[in-house]
């Protein structure tokens, strides 16, 4: 027969269980699927010592996401603004640092690259030329470093959205803005699973040469060459995050900060839009691509986020613990 502390223990873990259970939130679920996706990829991938890299690191990309979600919704941690500090830290983190384990991803799936179907589409929707084709007139070092800066400036513009918000933020816009852009993560770096593509700087031949740039071109190479994934064009996310945090901020313009961010962001994004063409690093597909995955990003986390908003109300952890006394 157990003893009382063996009984009292067993209880302890299914109350934990069923915690777990009840508390977990969209965003939760959306990163395990993710992370796990690309797990499986790489584990049936043929072997190499890139994918043997990748399985490294996706595996420990899951663990510490699975690790964050146990700890945070079955209230393992006290006092609450630590649980929630380990949290925001366990399944934000992987999300960025998944883009760089991409560039080990990508190649050891072997795949057979789509550029000419991707150029052929670009040839129909653009009346015979890809945009890249395009705008080669209007190379000069002035127009280079101008779409350059606003290329490199996509970094920046990811962490003054998402950290103040991850760490500040509550409510209806923290919501939306995190769950929609780790929507727009998931479906961007699941399919560049499934349409890998070089882009048009890799495999196609140009006449006029963008090495006319200066600091900031001579940036974004630096950036693309120790960063890049180098297959992961389709869908383009230099569109759809800056366009998902667009649409956030025009939607909730009304309020702070918003009121006073929308405009810049919106004219940053426009920009970083045309400098993706501009510089040679997508199709016109992989940008419409980034825009339909925006917009459908931001129906699927407003959703989310209306369902998820009462939480608290049916006992419920709440979607971000507070790690202030503000509930968001």
């Amino acid at each position: 027969m157990a003893s009382p502390s063996a009984l009292a223990a067993s209880a302890d873990t299914l109350s934990r269980w069923a915690l777990l259970r009840r508390n977990l939130a969209a965003q939760d679920y959306i990163l395990l699927a993710f992370h796990a996706y690309l797990l499986v990829r790489v584990l049936m991938a043929p072997d190499s010592a890139q994918a043997v890299t990748a399985r490294l690191i996706w595996s420990g990309l899951c663990g510490i996401t699975a690790l964050g979600i146990v700890l945070g919704r079955a209230e393992l941690l006290r006092p609450p603004w630590l649980r929630a500090l380990i949290y925001r830290l366990c399944v934000f983190v992987p999300v960025p640092a998944s883009y760089l384990g991409l560039s080990y991803l990508l190649p050891a799936l072997r795949p057979t690259l789509l550029d000419p179907q991707l150029l052929r589409i670009d040839e129909l929707l653009f009346f015979g030329k890809t945009p890249a084709v395009w705008l080669q007139p209007f190379i000069r070092y002035a127009t280079v470093e101008w779409f350059s800066f606003f290329y490199w400036s996509y970094l920046p513009i990811l962490g003054i959205q998402l950290i103040p918000f991850l760490l500040f933020g509550r409510g209806e816009p923290m919501r939306e803005l995190l769950v929609g852009a780790m929507l727009v993560t998931a479906i961007g770096h699941t399919l560049y699973t499934l349409v890998p593509g070089a882009g048009p700087h890799a495999a196609m031949h140009f006449e006029r040469d963008l090495a006319v740039g200066g600091f900031f071109w001579g940036l974004v190479q630096k950036m693309v060459d120790s960063a890049g994934a180098q297959l992961d064009i389709f869908p383009s996310l230099h569109t759809a995050l800056p366009t998902y945090f667009s649409l956030v901020s025009l939607r909730h313009r009304h309020t702070l900060p918003f009121r006073l961010t929308a405009p810049v962001i919106v004219f940053f994004t426009a920009n970083i839009i045309i400098a993706t063409l501009f510089l040679r690093w997508h199709y016109g597909v992989d940008v419409l691509a980034g825009l339909l995955t925006a917009w459908v990003s931001l129906g699927l986390a407003i959703r989310i986020s209306d369902k998820e908003a009462h939480r608290a109300d049916h006992g419920l952890q709440p979607v971000w613990e507070p790690l202030g006394k503000s509930h968001g």
